[in-house]
């Protein structure tokens, strides 16, 4: 990052998310470091959320902000305006995730509906959801694990519906596909989420239940030592 931003931004309150456009039109290099406060923390996590690795997330989004600011430098102020920020930043880290992937590219999910189909309308299914499942930080970690297990094709669709609460539109943008192949990919993603879960949850079950197993045995072994010896 360019040397002074943490220190700059520390001296900064934190400004609307909606007047960050017109005032980086105005002048990027006096209010960037606003925009390092305002979304480095959503970019770490999201970083994080993809790669499971705290070292990367922070290279991926240290890396993402250089990229940011230096497109920010070269555009017209107009185009500043019109930023989607959030979206924009999620793209540019989405990119540098890519390039540190060594060039992977999400796969196309075939599109058997029509986009306006209701079989992808799955916010009104609420034991469906990954983020209404949460009670505990124990289960945002399981659930974070889980979610970086799947494909890449369906993770970072569920990661930016559920956990970066990005519309179907911003993520269609975001990923440059088709509306109807987002909506099943998260479809998709969100019912491979629930069979991973359900087979994790069973694992710590029958884990569980072969350590009381092996409790009991050892209590049996000492009670049969114990009535040798009597």
């Amino acid at each position: 990052m360019p040397e002074g931003w943490g220190s700059h931004a520390a001296n900064f309150m934190e400004c609307d998310a909606k007047d960050l456009p017109s005032l980086l039109a105005a002048d990027v290099r006096r209010h960037f470091p606003q925009l390092v406060t305002s979304y480095q923390r959503r970019l770490y996590t999201f970083a994080y959320r993809l790669t499971g690795s705290q070292q990367t997330a922070e290279d991926l989004t240290q890396e993402a902000f250089v990229r940011a600011y230096v497109a920010l430098l070269t555009y017209p102020a107009a185009r500043i305006q019109t930023l989607k920020l959030q979206a924009w930043l999620y793209k540019i880290t989405l990119n540098e995730f890519h390039h540190h992937v060594r060039g992977a590219r999400l796969h196309v999910v075939p599109l058997d509906l029509a986009d306006d189909s209701s079989a992808y309308e799955i916010e009104a299914s609420a034991d469906e959801r990954p983020d209404l499942v949460i009670e505990s930080r124990e289960q945002l970690a399981e659930l974070e694990a889980a979610v970086a297990a799947l494909p890449e094709r369906y993770r970072v669709p569920v990661l930016c519906c559920y956990f970066e609460q990005l519309s179907y539109q911003d993520i269609a943008d975001l990923l440059d596909q088709p509306l109807g192949t987002v909506k099943s990919a998260i479809f998709r993603g969100v019912r491979l989420l629930r069979t991973l879960l359900d087979e994790r949850q069973r694992d710590k079950q029958g884990d569980e239940q072969d350590k009381n197993s092996g409790k009991e045995g050892e209590q049996w072994n000492r009670t049969m030592r114990g009535n040798r010896k009597a």
